[in-house]
């Protein structure tokens, strides 16, 4: 659904290319979940589709293994779909907050009751903004160090060379 309330409708290459999405990475069961999930979540374009169909599927193939029934209802709630992302084997920490986004979004749009919007997070300022420049008359004289001879440091007596005198 759009912010008017009407059911979003998705990108004509998106709803082509989720018609004919035929994995064999999961089942056929799975795969049909994953094409009905992502035809009514009506994503926009044919790249977000296909990553919606891949995290739609792999949770549907783990959750149909284990028993849950594949409906949205079910699956798209927020414990099977948050215990799948944080627990599935093989995934990096990268991969799995890619995979739970993936999963929100249909979540959001088809089960809304239950994945409510996340509340904002306060943004804080990690220091203080910066101070305003001082003016002259109250900013310490610069302090100058004394000043150095060419090379990188002063000569001093050596073993070597010659003794001074």
């Amino acid at each position: 659904m759009n912010a008017r309330g009407a059911p979003a409708l998705p990108g004509p290459e998106a709803a082509a290319y989720t018609a004919r999405w035929r994995p064999s990475s999961v089942t056929p069961q799975a795969a049909c979940f994953a094409r009905q999930v992502v035809t009514q979540a009506a994503p926009a374009g044919r790249e977000r589709a296909k990553n919606l169909l891949r995290a739609a599927g792999r949770l549907a193939d783990r959750a149909i293994g284990l028993g849950l029934e594949p409906v949205p209802e079910v699956l798209l709630h927020p414990s099977p779909a948050g215990r799948f992302t944080a627990h599935a084997p093989g995934l990096t920490g990268v991969t799995r907050r890619t995979l739970r986004t993936n999963l929100r979004f249909p979540a959001r749009r088809l089960v809304p009751a239950l994945a409510p919007a996340d509340a904002p997070l306060p943004r804080e300022r990690a220091r203080p903004a910066t101070l305003p420049p001082r003016s002259a008359a109250t900013s310490p004289s610069p302090v100058r160090s004394p000043p150095r001879r060419g090379g990188c440091a002063p000569r001093a007596w050596s073993a070597w060379a010659r003794a001074p005198g």
